[in-house]
């Protein structure tokens, strides 16, 4: 089993959480969810599991053959030490590998992804970045090192992952006794925040005692404003991932020298060269309210596209790699039109057409090769989708509805403005 397998079995578990968050929450009379906001959190999960069915084999056969060829010490079977060794190193080594993506300019480009909701609930916990895993291997080598086997390393990264997610939320607000050696939500709330005082702080996992040991610790003074300092302003998890290394890629190019251009990518994110030009705040940002069939529309294909992810786990090997990479590309081109239709840009309604007819298509060749019977609803669902999306957005039919207008083909996009 590989990390793959251990993100998609707490899916369920995530689920059962944010909805039990959202009842809480509405009780208490405080907004839960926004659903741009959380389709594109889930998005991006789903994205980084996606990925992982490319790049999960590669890092389990690096893992247990560095455990195997460099391990320092053997430990007999039934030992508890590994266990040990699991849980508590994979914690340091993420306290490291939290700070060092804070602190070099390359590795937030990565794990800003997760910071980018201005939101803060379960959801959040799910928005990862696709290569993550990756860049974890800097961090997390000393534990195959020293004889933790994958299947222990992998199992403590997937109990590890479950409570961190539970640190995402607004609903526990007091730390107690079990806030003097656990992480807690009103601490990893802060951790969110783009308040001065808040930035850098809180990198554990499930322990806070690296914090307190290394100096990283503050406590929950006043709700943190959420999000990032510059902000993304948008619903596009496509977007999401790729706009921090486009911005850091376009400021190399800018840079006066191959040092400075170096120090770009190595030096912590808010270093700037000598006379270089801070990129202003977007203008505008994307309203939270979209149309409810929107809202709808949106729901359901999040869920079909899901239903394609789910059948490309189940059906395995069997599709071979090019197979799997056309489903995994539909599917990480259905979220990127959903969140552009709900920002109303004029290109999303045409690629998302065309999409849906691709992943018809799909999905009845899918149901042909692999008498898997059950994608046919599926395959239903797009084109039922596409006919209706035509219907509701053709200029003659929707172009008049007034504040429920979303896109003007003459290029207008829902966008509301921000100072």
């Amino acid at each position: 089993m590989d990390t793959n397998d251990y993100y998609a079995l707490l899916v369920p578990l995530f689920f059962l959480l944010m909805g039990i968050e959202a009842w809480a929450l509405r009780r208490q009379g405080l907004r839960a969810y926004v659903l741009p906001d959380t389709l594109a959190n889930l998005s991006c999960g789903m994205g980084q599991v996606l990925v992982g069915i490319f790049t999960g084999g590669f890092l389990l056969a690096l893992y247990d053959g560095f455990q195997r060829t460099f391990a320092v010490v053997r430990w007999e079977e039934g030992s508890p030490v590994p266990w040990v060794l699991a849980f508590v190193g994979v914690d340091f080594c993420y306290y490291w590998f939290h700070r060092g993506s804070h602190a070099v300019g390359g590795l937030w480009a990565i794990h800003v992804v997760h910071h980018q909701s201005e939101e803060m609930n379960i959801s959040v916990a799910i928005r990862q970045p696709w290569i993550s895993d990756i860049s974890g291997l800097l961090f997390f080598w000393p534990l195959p090192l020293l004889g933790v086997p994958m299947e222990k390393f992998f199992l403590a990264v997937g109990c590890l992952s479950l409570y961190e997610a539970m640190m995402h939320t607004r609903l526990i607000r007091r730390t107690g006794a079990w806030g003097w050696v656990f992480n807690t939500p009103s601490y990893h709330r802060l951790h969110h925040g783009k308040d001065a005082e808040y930035l850098d702080r809180n990198f554990g996992s499930t322990l806070i005692i690296w914090d307190k040991l290394f100096g990283t610790f503050v406590r929950e003074t006043h709700p943190p404003t959420y999000g990032t300092t510059r902000a993304l302003a948008s619903w596009n998890p496509l977007w999401a991932q790729f706009q921090p290394f486009i911005e850091l890629v376009r400021r190399t190019r800018r840079a006066s020298n191959w040092r400075d251009a170096v120090k770009m990518w190595l030096l912590p994110p808010g270093w700037r060269a000598p006379g270089e030009e801070v990129e202003p705040e977007p203008s505008t940002r994307p309203t939270q309210d979209v149309p409810r069939w929107l809202a709808a529309y949106g729901v359901l294909q999040f869920l079909l596209l899901s239903v394609m992810g789910s059948a490309l786990q189940w059906l395995g090997g069997g599709v071979g790699l090019a197979g799997s990479a056309v489903i995994v590309g539909l599917v990480l081109w259905g979220t990127g039109t959903i969140g552009a239709l709900f920002e109303g840009k004029p290109w999303a309604l045409k690629l998302e057409l065309l999409r849906l007819g691709l992943s018809a298509s799909v999905a009845l060749l899918a149901t042909a090769r692999f008498k898997a019977s059950w994608l046919v609803p599926t395959a239903a669902c797009f084109l039922i989708s596409g006919a209706a999306l035509m219907l509701f957005l053709s200029k003659k039919a929707f172009g008049q509805r007034g504040k429920d207008r979303l896109i003007d083909f003459g290029g207008e996009s829902r966008l509301s403005r921000h100072k």
